[in-house]
């Protein structure tokens, strides 16, 4: 399967995709049926719409005739948030697909209804990591933080996080907080560290400060993977799906490195929308984006891992995706983290980038 699609369309056909998207009509093009019911999903746009259509959202429209689904982009969990909470007295979307931190935030604040197994047979499948103890939707997707490398700039690949640090002077690329990235890699440095990132981040703090004069961007434009394809950064850390399909489109271009001191995953949760009208269709929907067939089809699309037990992968796509069973995961709290992202951005910005 080639992993080379365009990732950009017209600003004519976005706009008329978002228009038939958030319609709300029954009975779409996708459909013969005149009385099927249209549902839409909100989720991450570009790439990841692209491949999310193609491997998911037409194969669920093609295997029955009662349900079609659209798919509305976003650029960001915090853009979802904000159009969640402005249409909350009569919401356009029925699902949304973001970060389980800023899920958490609309449960909080009753922007999400809550599911079962009962009513969506298959969140029964998915593993213990991507439950909800509250009972709200289930991960949908995993990803985790890699390490990114210029195959021509680096003869040595790094193994792990803590070979940044023997990076040459302004030749890694970081997104730092409030991008997550950038928490992340505070965890995954605190764990190098023997620390528990509940407990205190200084000590990790201190040791990224000591990174940065190894970082040539906290920014990375348009993303931190294109300056590592083109030898701006000889070194980067990213998440994996994205890296992974860049680094087949770069032709090689750019390595990944699965790091062998600490994974940190990343989870999406698929969410029921509160006062959607088509909650039974979305229901269902949500049940077939959790199936074995639809999370094996996404990870060969996209690399993202899949979240439920029966899911079986070919030993090509295993080898470039994390198991959700490896011991080497960092717990990563997302819900306690939500709380504290604000305090730890401000410590990044005066002790590593500002310091």
């Amino acid at each position: 399967m080639s992993k080379k699609t365009a990732l950009g369309v017209s600003a004519v056909m976005i706009s008329a995709l978002a228009l038939t998207a958030c319609s709300g009509s029954g009975g779409g093009s996708g459909s013969s049926n005149p009385d099927a019911v249209e549902i839409n999903v909100l989720g991450y746009a570009a790439l990841f719409e692209d491949q999310y259509t193609a491997a998911v959202i037409d194969e669920f429209n093609a295997s029955q005739d009662d349900i079609v689904v659209n798919f509305v982009p976003a650029q960001h969990s915090a853009e979802m948030l904000g159009k969640l909470r402005s249409e909350s007295a009569s919401p356009t979307v029925d699902l949304a697909i973001m970060d389980a931190s800023v899920a958490h935030t609309g449960n909080q604040e009753g922007l999400f209804s809550k599911v079962s197994a009962d009513e969506v047979p298959n969140i029964a499948n998915v593993v213990e990591l991507g439950q909800s103890a509250d009972g709200f939707g289930p991960a949908v997707t995993f990803d985790n933080l890699v390490v990114l490398y210029n195959t021509a700039e680096v003869k040595d690949p790094p193994k792990g996080i803590e070979d940044l640090w023997d990076a040459p002077e302004n030749s890694v690329s970081i997104p730092a907080p409030p991008d997550i990235q950038g928490h992340t890699l505070t965890i995954l440095t605190a764990n190098n560290l023997g620390d528990d990132y509940q407990e205190s981040i200084e000590p990790a703090i201190e040791k990224l400060s000591e990174l940065a004069p190894l970082v040539n961007t906290w920014e990375p434009v348009p993303d931190v993977y294109q300056p590592v394809i083109s030898g701006t950064s000889q070194y980067g850390v990213g998440w994996n799906a994205r890296a992974q399909y860049f680094a087949d489109d770069s032709d090689g271009a750019m390595g990944v490195v699965q790091p062998d001191d600490g994974i940190g995953f990343q989870i999406n949760t698929i969410n029921l929308v509160e006062g959607s009208e088509k909650a039974d269709a979305a229901r269902e929907f949500m049940d077939y984006a959790l199936s074995k067939e639809a999370q094996e089809s996404f990870a060969e699309a996209l690399f993202y891992a899949p979240v439920v037990s029966d899911a079986e992968l070919p030993e090509e796509i295993t080898d470039r995706v994390a198991d959700s069973a490896d011991p080497n995961i960092v717990d990563i709290d997302w819900i306690w983290l939500a709380d504290e992202r604000d305090a730890w951005t401000e410590q990044w910005r005066r002790n590593v980038i500002g310091g």
